[in-house]
């Protein structure tokens, strides 16, 4: 999972992050004609930005500086996730 790899240090694990991206797209198409989407779906979409930023504390240069636009990254696809059509 991208978030625990970040958590104990074991760097950007670009492979995590790309599937973990495709979730919130897949859940935008799934929602886009609900009204109302589930409290366990809400929660994870809560955290990811948070979670994400505040993993790169824990990194140095170039690896902290991907994070963060890693969490960003995130944060938009969360908001376009759940847009009202």
């Amino acid at each position: 999972m991208f978030d625990v790899s970040l958590w104990m240090r074991a760097g950007f694990d670009q492979a995590a992050y790309d599937a973990l991206t495709e979730a919130p797209r897949e859940c935008e198409n799934g929602w886009a004609e609900l009204d109302v989407i589930s409290r366990l779906g809400t929660n994870v979409l809560v955290d990811v930005f948070a979670a994400t930023e505040a993993s790169a504390g824990l990194y140095k240069a170039e690896t902290a500086d991907r994070v963060m636009e890693a969490a960003y990254e995130l944060h938009d696809l969360v908001g376009e996730c759940v847009a009202l059509h």
